[in-house]
């Protein structure tokens, strides 16, 4: 969906798009004010999405870590909201397993015992990319197709709040419906167990 399709959604949802058939002008009534706020409430309905119940995932490799002592201390993607499944390494003879040894410092960085030296692969979760100021009307969202009517109902909701309680109600209820609907199983997540841990102190 693009910014321009979403837009005309949400304000279809307010029956803010037309009167008589013709589509509203920005210069009428209060209609420049809701054209404004739809960007921030856009990022910030992408960025609920994304951390919530319809996660973005991606996977790197991990490259040019700085050694401390016997530590491996590779830095995240600034895109990195959570480690999911874990590190694949590939050892000096090719051969690819699921790797645990690893312990998540800080939020931002992965620390490997050196004696586990190899080439890894980091699968996560990321934040979106929300774009930046009044996004072009032919601007893809990085939305998945599924969450992309709950999106447009969240900006809706909160283009209602200020006006229309009842309204606002209905659109976040609704909102909240097709949320329940997107709500994913259980992720499994490697890294943080005690046999991890004992490894990084070897």
């Amino acid at each position: 969906m693009t910014y321009g399709e979403l837009k005309r959604f949400a304000l279809q949802l307010l029956n803010q798009y037309s009167v008589a058939g013709k589509e509203i002008p920005l210069t009428y009534n209060n209609q420049a004010d809701l054209d404004a706020r739809i960007p921030a409430l856009v990022r910030d309905g992408l960025h609920y999405l994304a951390t919530s119940t319809r996660r973005l995932r991606a996977a790197v490799e991990l490259a040019a870590p700085e050694q401390v002592g016997q530590i491996l201390v590779y830095d995240l993607p600034n895109d990195c909201y959570q480690v999911a499944g874990g590190l694949l390494r590939m050892d000096g003879q090719g051969q690819v397993q699921p790797f645990q040894n690893f312990r998540v410092v800080g939020g931002r960085q992965i620390w490997i015992d050196r004696q586990w030296a190899g080439r890894f692969w980091l699968e996560y979760f990321r934040y979106p990319m929300a774009p930046e100021g009044t996004p072009g009307e032919d601007e893809f969202l990085d939305c998945p197709p599924e969450a992309q009517t709950a999106l447009a109902y969240y900006v809706a909701a909160h283009l209602a709040m200020e006006d229309n309680n009842f309204l606002y109600g209905t659109l976040y209820n609704e909102f909240e419906r097709k949320l329940a609907r997107l709500q994913e199983g259980i992720v499994m997540q490697g890294g943080v167990t005690q046999d991890a841990y004992g490894a990084m102190g070897e």
